[in-house]
Order: structure tokens, then sequence, then C-alpha cells
């Protein structure tokens, strides 16, 4: 006889097991946080906070919902059928975590394009059509008694369909802004500066194609494998996602900005066995060039700090 619970829940239970894997990623990343940027403004932390209590919750409840399945209903094979209530909350709660971390990118977006109105309303736009779609998942949930219902009737596919697409369509639209006005930012003559902006663009594509392509995968899983929760795991997967993409460019900031940082070497200064110091050779003087440089550095709450430098530049003798 065929054991249902590997087909029904085999594939979640694989899913949450990663899913605990990336919190603990999490964690890790929010210790590394507090210890490297304790100069960071308070809304800032308090959002890092608010991001890895949330996820402790949702981790916790997932948690549960496995418990429910497999432990306290052990045997019992029509239960594979009902929703557990933990399932809700864990929808409603990796809604909140990605909408938090969209928002900070779309806030990144508006600060970017020199605050483009009409691109960060319809991003923003986006983002809010996606809580709209989590809430109403997370009610179907409780209004249906099982799994059969709620995947028969066309409002839940609607529903899921539609908030994984918003989500999928603003991870997009936000890694194509982003790397769009990086390039417009580039020099021909900076080429530390080049580097730097590269890797950033490298980190926003790659962050919005990950959590873009996890959000198509769950919505072929949920239509294709109907009876599978396979999909349900997918989603739980993709709040560790975001939660990590936004602490990891958080964390990533001290490396980009000492990435290509000229090394300062000491001078020294050498002596006779005599014990006198030998002079150094007579240098013929030349008028050399002093430029002024000034640095103008955006942080991500939209600051603008401006650092003005003096240099010589080597090798810029007038003749």
């Amino acid at each position: 006889m065929e054991n249902p619970a590997e087909a029904f829940f085999g594939g979640m239970l694989v899913e949450i097991m990663i899913a605990c894997v990336l919190y603990g990623i999490t964690t890790l990343q929010s210790f590394i946080y507090w210890q490297k940027y304790q100069n960071d403004t308070p809304s800032l932390k308090f959002m890092v906070a608010a991001i890895w209590i949330l996820e402790t919750v949702h981790t916790a409840f997932c948690m549960q919902v496995v418990y429910s399945y497999l432990i306290s209903n052990f045997g019992d094979f029509e239960y594979f059928l009902s929703i557990d209530k933990g399932v809700g909350i864990t929808v409603i709660v990796e809604v909140v975590i990605s909408t938090l971390v969209q928002a900070f990118y779309v806030r990144r977006v508006w600060i970017m394009s020199n605050k483009a109105k009409l691109l960060t309303f319809f991003i923003g736009f986006v983002t809010f059509c996606r809580i709209g779609f989590g809430i109403g998942s997370t009610i179907l949930s409780y209004h249906f008694p099982n799994w059969v219902n709620f995947r028969a009737h066309k409002s839940s596919l609607v529903t899921v369909s539609g908030g994984l697409g918003a989500a999928a369509l603003v991870d997009v639209l936000v890694a194509l802004t982003l790397s769009f006005y990086l390039t417009r930012g580039r020099t021909s003559w900076q080429k530390a500066s080049n580097s730097k902006i590269n890797l950033i663009m490298l980190y926003a594509v790659n962050s919005g194609a990950i959590t873009a392509s996890a959000s198509v995968l769950s919505v072929i899983l949920y239509a294709t494998q109907t009876h599978s929760l396979v999909f349900l795991g997918l989603v739980e997967i993709q709040g560790k996602l975001y939660a990590n993409s936004f602490l990891g460019s958080l964390n990533a900031r001290s490396h980009i900005r000492n990435k290509n940082t000229a090394a300062q070497y000491p001078s020294f200064e050498f002596s006779s066995n005599s014990g006198y110091r030998a002079a150094p050779p007579p240098v013929m003087s030349a008028p050399k060039v002093e430029v002024f440089q000034q640095t103008i550095v955006t942080n991500d709450m939209g600051e603008q700090e401006t650092d003005f430098g003096m240099k010589n530049l080597k090798g810029g003798e007038l003749v």
C-alpha cells in the first residue's frame, strides 16, 4: 500500500527543512549587522529587528504545521485534506516580510531615480496589490475547510497566482530599474567606482532573479501538483529568501565600499653605517596640479553627505 503522506507532504517537509536552514542564515546575518553597523539610523535598526522577529514567528508556525500533520494527527490520512490553522498564519507573516523588504527596495528606486514619481508609484502600487492578494489567500485558508474546496474555487487561484505574480513583477522591476540607473552613473575614468557599480548591479539582479523565480515556480507547482503541498513549502522558503536578500544587501556595504581601495604603504628612511643619515639626491622642483575631489555619498535613507578632499596628481607636472 502506497503511503499517502509521502506524495502529499514529502516535498513540503524537505522544503521546510531548507527554510529552517535559511532561518539560521538570517539569524547569523542579523548578528553580523548588529556587530558592524551600530551607527545606522534607528528606523533601519528597527526594520532589521522586525524582520528577524517575524522570521522567528514564521519558522515557529512552519514547524507547528509540520508537527500537526505528521505527529499530532499521525495515521489520520483524512486530516491531510484539512487546512491546518497554522497555514494561514505562515502565509500572512510571509506576506508582511516580503512587503517590508520590497518597500525597502522601492525606496531605493525612489532615491536612485531622483524621485521619479510615476515609476515609484507604479512599483509601489503592485506591492500593495501583493498585500491584498496575500490577505485574500489567508482569509480563504480559514474559509474553506479542506484543500479540495480551496483548490476547486477560482478565487483561491486568483489570490495565489495574483499574489505570487505581483511579487515576481516587483522583483523584476526593482532589479531592472536599479541596474538602469546604476549604469547611467558609470564614468569612463573612475575604474574603482565602476567596479563597485558592477558589484551592486550583480547583487540586485541576482536577488531579484532568485525571488522572482521562486514566485513563478510556486504558481506552476500550485497549478500542476494538485495532490501535494509542495507549492506551499516553496512559498515558505520565499519569505526566507526575501529576509536574507535584505540583510545581505545591508551587510555587503562595507565590502563594496572597501573594494579596490588604494593600499597605503609605509615609507622608510635609510642611514649609513657611520650613523649619519644619507641625504636624498636633489630633485628638481616643478609645479604640480592640485585638484579638489568632491564625493557625494547617498545612504539607504536618502541622505547625502558631501566630502571635499585635495590631493596632488602624480606625474602631473607642467612643462
